[in-house]
């Protein structure tokens, strides 16, 4: 009876010693560190940008300042490589609105005088980027520079203008698909960030008039606001 019963204590620690073991073991294959987050290896968000079109030579200065306007909305992609260094894919929509004055040297795109007059070029863009962290943070996007260049399709090309008849009704007049306006743009783009909100800073590179039509150029510079979507 003695062994029987030194048998069966035996038994069960050897069973609740395993237990032990086989617990600890599930517990940290369990344990999975995140790779998805503002500063971890993979991130996706949104963003919404509002910005400024700028002549950077007096002589052409054309367009309307302040009320010319460009506006951004699109998905941003971010690889983390270091706690310093990312790349970054940018795939959305611009919306470029450049409000032309209306005087007696006025030559874009025509010389006749409106009381009301823009051009607009909605365009479908992609950017690639490089990203600089400065200083530290936990899962955060902290402080950063990003420095890239973005190309993209002019889908829709407008022209409009509007008028008051002699009956005081206004006339509006809309011109698509210009032809004076070329297809594709593409320019190199600047970032500085804290957290969801940078400054922005885009320089086009390409034309948009054809050179056939020898007007002068819209502005290349556009300066203004970034904001990601996303949870904090």
């Amino acid at each position: 009876m003695k062994y029987i019963l030194a048998i069966i204590l035996f038994s069960l620690s050897i069973g609740a010693f395993s237990q032990d073991i086989l617990l600890q073991q599930n517990v940290k294959a369990d344990t999975v560190r995140p790779t998805r987050g503002p500063n971890l290896k993979n991130f996706l968000q949104g963003y919404v940008g509002l910005g400024f079109p700028l002549h950077t030579n007096e002589e052409l200065s054309y367009t309307r300042p302040g009320v010319s306007t460009c506006f951004d909305l699109g998905m941003r992609y971010k690889r983390r490589f270091t706690n310093y260094l990312a790349m970054g894919l940018d795939l959305g929509i611009n919306s470029t609105s450049y409000k032309i004055k209306q005087n007696g040297s006025k030559t874009v795109p025509d010389t006749l005088i409106n009381e009301k007059e823009k051009i607009q070029i909605n365009t479908a863009e992609s950017a690639a980027w490089l990203r600089i962290n400065v200083g530290r943070r936990g899962n955060a996007i902290g402080n950063y520079l990003d420095m890239g260049a973005y190309g993209g399709w002019n889908f829709q090309k407008k022209h409009k203008t509007t008028n008051k008849n002699g009956d005081g009704e206004k006339v509006k007049v809309l011109t698509s698909n210009l032809k004076y306006v070329g297809n594709f743009s593409y320019g190199l783009l600047a970032r500085i960030g804290v957290n969801r909100f940078s400054l922005t800073a885009r320089y086009r590179v390409s034309d948009i008039f054809n050179s056939s039509y020898a007007m002068p150029e819209l502005p290349r510079l556009t300066v203004g606001i970034e904001v990601g979507l996303f949870k904090n």
